[in-house]
């Protein structure tokens, strides 16, 4: 064993041990490494102690004793690791850990957690998740408990606080189609004539009419929108609220189909020309205490970034008002997806509208509209061949031919 060598000490005859490991020197500082653990048993106990350390050691396998919980893990995890990441997915984070993963499995020491630790977690959401205490998590989140898991525990890997990623060995439940509530364009007109009066009126017209996400709308700038002869917005960056740091602009996800540029329906342009004029009103009004700094689009009454909670819960209610009380602000997006799709449109303009990825990516989420669009062709086909067909049968019968 090169570099290593490991004695015992009798501390106690017969009962007590001290295991000495000398693990060569610090690479940087040059001091010696030494590994001291204490033994409450026989000689051979220590000794298969020894053997263990040292093996560890060699393998690159050998992590420091830690009496760190998982929840202690995950919070420092939160604050290095995943604040880096969009605010709604930090949000998103934050409440499993808090509202789930702690009460569950928080007391659990980081290198005490087992496979089976979360396998029976996956489990117990499954069947009484609900904050409510009225059943269990959809299959679709406790996959994304497990998503999250995965990877906080590989960083617990990578930071050599874990030497295997124990969610690896377990298996989450099989994933469902996610029910989305897109509007047929009768209900959505119910929906923005039931918001008429409301100061997000036009925020809800644009959503409906540009497939943008929430955090795009709000974060979208007077610079990003032309309403010239081929009017556009631009899509380049997102906000999100992420407690003790406030309001957090970053660029749009990583990708580059994220960041785009969505030519403007007129329902589109008309609604941003009267979000224009009474954001102008609301400055006028403010006077000074109006934050002119950014331009936003969408701020709230005095120029900041209005936040999102808020703005999903107002759209609730409208929602609920005018009967769709399954309806989210993100179905406005959906909405726009599966009228593009219904319309004919091909699925790669609407992919470039939404910023998918991939067309496989539009194509997974709305398989239930193109599979009614199949059945349209069908129709089409069919009533295309019988006219061919009898457009030849009367052409024969013309040339005399059966």
């Amino acid at each position: 064993m090169i570099g290593l060598t490991g004695r015992i000490i009798e501390l106690i005859k017969g009962k007590k041990y001290k295991v000495i490991v000398e693990a060569g020197r610090h690479p940087t500082t040059g001091r010696r490494k030494r590994i001291i653990r204490t033994v409450n048993g026989r000689k051979s106990d220590a000794e298969n102690l020894c053997f263990e350390i040292t093996r560890q050691i060699e393998q690159g396998t050998y992590i420091e004793p830690s009496r760190e919980t998982l929840a202690e893990y995950l919070k420092h995890w939160l604050k290095t690791y995943a604040v880096k990441k969009a605010p709604s997915t930090y949000n998103g984070y934050r409440r499993i850990v808090e509202r789930h993963i702690n009460p569950c499995l928080g007391h659990i020491p980081l290198l005490k957690l087992h496979p089976m630790h979360i396998q029976g977690y996956y489990t117990n959401r499954l069947q009484e998740g609900r904050l409510d205490g009225k059943g269990g998590l959809s299959a679709n989140t406790v996959i994304r408990h497990h998503a999250l898991l995965r990877e906080a525990l590989k960083h617990a890997v990578k930071w050599q606080k874990l030497h295997r990623n124990p969610a690896d060995l377990t298996e989450p439940p099989a994933p469902e189609e996610a029910e989305i509530y897109p509007l047929v364009p009768d209900d959505l007109d119910k929906l923005l004539e039931s918001a008429k009066g409301c100061r997000d009126e036009y925020l809800y017209v644009v959503a409906a009419y540009t497939g943008m996400r929430e955090g795009e709308l709000l974060a979208l700038t007077l610079s990003d929108v032309d309403l010239g002869k081929k009017p556009y917005c631009r899509v380049r960056q997102t906000v999100g609220y992420i407690p003790g740091k406030g309001f957090v602009f970053r660029p749009t996800a990583k990708h580059k189909k994220a960041r785009r540029e969505i030519p403007l329906l007129d329902v589109a342009v008309e609604a941003l020309k009267a979000q224009r004029l009474m954001v102008n009103e609301e400055r006028i009004a403010a006077g000074k205490i109006y934050n002119r700094e950014r331009s936003l689009v969408f701020p709230n009454p005095k120029g900041n970034p209005m936040d999102p909670s808020d703005m999903t819960r107002r759209f609730k209610e409208v929602a609920i008002k005018a009967g769709f009380p399954k309806t989210r602000f993100h179905d406005l997006r959906h909405t726009h997806a599966t009228m593009l799709l219904e319309l004919g449109i091909h699925p790669k303009i609407v992919q470039e509208r939404l910023g998918h990825q991939t067309i496989g990516m539009t194509m997974d989420k709305y398989s239930h509209v193109l599979k009614g669009i199949q059945w349209e062709a069908v129709g089409r086909v069919n009533k295309y061949l019988v006219d061919r067909n009898g457009t030849k049968m009367a052409q024969n019968q013309e040339k005399g031919r059966p």
